[in-house]
């Protein structure tokens, strides 16, 4: 499991880190010999260039969630375009809400701009617009895709498992034995294999 390091926490008073800052920040215990470390940089928020360059310094892989993408009054850092390689993807994490009710609290204007990305309409289904939002994960150039439960499930914010600065009712879901059944796990596949994410094997023309 990788570990989170929160780049908030890293960074100084004035923003930044100097370069002998910057190589305590990055020390960690020695790995085993043939092993790389596991580290994902939390740069989440308002991305700063001091902040951009930490990461890229770094060399550990930063954050992209998608329910930060769709913002109307400019162009967004976690739009697919603007990835590397060196970064970790999600549709949202534990503090965000579920791809499926994501759709529901998104202001029109923002929402207008999520349609237009995947190329869809205001018709389209929230089901069909959770999993538009897990290809658009799966496709990108990310090395590392992360995908909750919740949004294979198509599950509405019941099964939220975090809202930060609230108490009570936080990290209370569970997944119900059997849930993900054969038709779900091929879809799955299926889907992990098309965008060359299918450990050993890249994509192929198998998409329905």
């Amino acid at each position: 499991m990788p570990y989170k390091m929160n780049i908030e926490e890293l960074l100084v008073e004035h923003g930044y880190l100097t370069r002998s800052q910057l190589e305590r920040a990055m020390y960690f215990k020695e790995q085993e010999p043939g092993k790389t470390a596991e580290q994902i940089l939390v740069d989440l928020g308002y991305v700063t260039d001091s902040v951009r360059r930490l990461v890229q310094e770094s060399g550990f892989p930063g954050m992209k969630v998608l329910e930060f993408a769709f913002d109307s009054r400019e162009d967004s850092d976690y739009l697919p375009y603007h990835y590397d390689r060196n970064s970790v993807v999600y549709t949202g994490t534990h503090d965000n809400a579920t791809t499926y009710s994501f759709f529901d609290e998104l202001k029109k204007e923002d929402k207008d701009v999520a349609l237009r990305y995947m190329n869809r309409s205001r018709f389209t289904s929230k089901k069909k617009l959770t999993w538009d939002l897990i290809a658009l994960a799966m496709g990108s150039v990310s090395d590392l895709c992360i995908i909750p439960a919740q949004d294979y499930l198509c599950l509405p914010n019941s099964a939220r498992i975090n809202t930060p600065s609230t108490l009570g009712g936080n990290w209370k879901w569970r997944m119900a034995g059997g849930v993900f059944d054969d038709k779900l796990c091929e879809k799955i596949r299926k889907m992990t294999k098309l965008y060359g994410r299918l450990k050993g094997q890249s994509a192929s023309a198998d998409i329905h």
